[in-house]
């Protein structure tokens, strides 16, 4: 695939209308067979890119186009999707949009259907690409009921059926969990030695070392193309281009070196050569500390939930108790039960058996208005919540329901508008904005009721990386400052780095309440659920069999023999 002078400005009214084109004379080469990632921050052009590889720009895309697209010797700019989906197939930042059928299994037959294939290529088909996202034993199932991740990998699958000799792949991993991630790193690397062409827009800067080359974009210009390291190696031009660096990346920065790789065993055996170990009294005094807690405001007892017209219990008997000012992150694989037990916090289920009590009273006994002021709920997908047809009035419709006066209202739009740096946005209708942007709208609306709990369902999904960080920031500081914070994720230095305390579901089923240093530290636990420690407490167990969680953490123990600094 060539792409040359490929530039963009989307017609007013048309979704995400700028003065400035979204792309500005982009060339690209991708070989066959190559993997290459592209990054860049959150608007950078990187969806929109994604749109003109596979047609939907100019195709089904209204605004200003220039440029061309070639696959094979053949130009496919301006001609019809369904021309060209045998040849580039493309899984969309907002990949529920693609899913539209009764099951899982129709969902993938639904593209090889109407390109007239025979039944018995169908079947053939969908059996090998549900059996390399991992769901051939959820084929009847309603894509509906599944998981954030299961959804995200069903459409991957639909994509792979048809066999295209081009895959453009915008963000595939949000949703994903560790293990398919994992999966997915495996599925792509396959493709890429079967001869397949792969473009992967992603964030995570360790996902893309595996990648060939690397394009990185900045306001819809290409500012670097060339090999992942070359970039990921310099923090200071990952952050100009809004780019997470990665952890080991960012720690012979701190510690001044010329030089470590950026994989954690090797970097831990440089380490170790050059003289480096960790600081047993350092890390002792780090451990010490323990974050003060008030009393209970969550507390679940024997708590089992099924789905209605199932069987399969998607809790069993969950007990745990959150207090006041607990910073909590609830981690398991996809499907594990994990979104389930937080809409039990706020009312949206309720249990098959057991008791959830919010401040002391069953829920039960309350109304999801009455939940509202105490527990605050960040969904998943940002768009199952944001339905006003202005920032402004989306901030402003709970404090109203909440019968507050309208300067109140007013003062607790504007303070939600400042925290979630969306101020100047009031105007602006939320579904032209980015998937991210998005995401931030409907933070901005759980904080303008002031709950007394938060429950972040992927707070960092569809945030490029330095705006994750600055979202993860933002939960601190709302934690420190009395909010209980309990955050779904599937982003482990997230969840290290930040929360204080990690449960881990598996199956329905609660199966490790602990500090989440001691989580991440036993191999065991993390084997079991699927989970992978951040590169940096993988480096510093191998380092000195001792459990750090972050770049800072890693500079403070860090020592080298014979000198006193760090």
């Amino acid at each position: 695939m060539q792409a040359r002078g490929l530039s963009f400005t989307y017609r007013a009214g048309s979704g995400t209308a700028s003065e400035r084109p979204a792309l500005n004379d982009v060339s690209l080469d991708l070989p066959a067979g190559g993997l290459t990632w592209l990054m860049g921050r959150t608007g950078a052009g990187k969806s929109t890119l994604c749109l003109c590889l596979n047609g939907v720009i100019p195709a089904m895309q209204p605004g200003e186009f220039a440029g061309e697209v070639v696959v094979g010797g053949e130009r496919i700019s301006g001609r019809h999707v369904y021309e060209i989906a045998d040849r580039v197939g493309a899984l969309f930042q907002d990949f529920e949009a693609q899913l539209l059928a009764s099951d899982v299994e129709r969902e993938v037959a639904f593209g090889l259907e109407n390109a007239g294939m025979s039944r018995d290529e169908m079947r053939r088909r969908v059996d090998e690409a549900l059996e390399l996202v991992g769901l051939s034993d959820l084929r009847d199932r309603d894509p509906a009921t599944l998981s954030g991740g299961q959804k995200q990998r069903l459409a991957l699958a639909a994509v792979l059926a048809p066999q295209p000799s081009v895959l453009v792949l915008d963000e595939p991993t949000t949703d994903l969990d560790p293990r398919g991630k994992r999966l997915l790193t495996q599925i792509v690397r396959n493709l890429s030695q079967q001869g397949i062409t792969l473009l992967i827009a992603e964030h995570d800067a360790n996902d893309a070392l595996a990648a060939d080359s690397l394009i990185a974009l900045h306001d819809g210009e290409k500012r670097f193309d060339g090999p992942p390291r070359e970039l990921l190696g310099d923090p200071d031009r990952c952050r100009d281009l809004g780019v997470l660096p990665p952890q080991l990346s960012e720690l012979r920065e701190r510690l001044g070196l010329a030089d470590l790789p950026l994989e954690p065993e090797a970097a831990a055996r440089v380490l170790e050569d050059g003289g480096w170990s960790l600081d047993a009294d350092e890390y002792a005094r780090l451990t010490d500390h323990m974050p003060s807690v008030g009393a209970p405001i969550i507390e679940m007892e024997d708590v089992s939930f099924a789905y209605p017209g199932t069987e399969d219990l998607a809790l069993r008997d969950v007990s745990l108790t959150i207090s006041e000012g607990e910073f909590v992150v609830v981690l398991g694989e996809n499907g594990s039960g994990k979104s389930t037990l937080a809409r039990h916090l706020n009312g949206l289920l309720t249990c098959t058996s057991g008791v959830v009590r919010v401040g002391g009273r069953d829920t039960l006994e309350q109304t999801v208005r009455d939940l509202a002021p105490r527990v605050g709920y960040l969904f998943q997908n940002p768009d199952h919540q944001i339905f006003s047809s202005s920032v402004r009035e989306e901030l402003a419709f709970g404090p109203r329901n909440l019968d507050l006066s309208e300067k109140e209202v007013a003062e607790r739009v504007d303070y939600a508008l400042e925290l979630t740096e969306l101020s100047g946005w009031e105007e602006r209708d939320p579904f032209v904005l980015t998937k991210g942007e998005r995401q931030r709208v409907a933070l901005a609306s759980v904080l303008a009721c002031r709950p007394r709990v938060i429950v972040f369902d992927e707070p960092t999904t569809g945030l490029d990386g330095l705006q994750q960080r600055t979202m993860m920031e933002l939960l601190r500081r709302l934690n420190e400052g009395g909010q209980t914070v309990i955050v779904i994720t599937h982003c482990t230095w997230a969840a290290a780095e930040y929360a204080h305390r990690a449960l881990l579901l598996d199956e329905g089923a609660l199966i490790a309440d602990r500090p989440v240093r001691e989580v991440f530290g036993e191999d065991e636990l993390a084997a079991r659920t699927g989970q992978v420690a951040p590169p940096i407490t993988r480096l510093t167990r191998r380092l000195g069999a001792k459990t750090l969680l972050s770049v800072e953490e890693a500079v403070l123990c860090l020592r080298r023999d014979g000198a006193d600094g760090r």
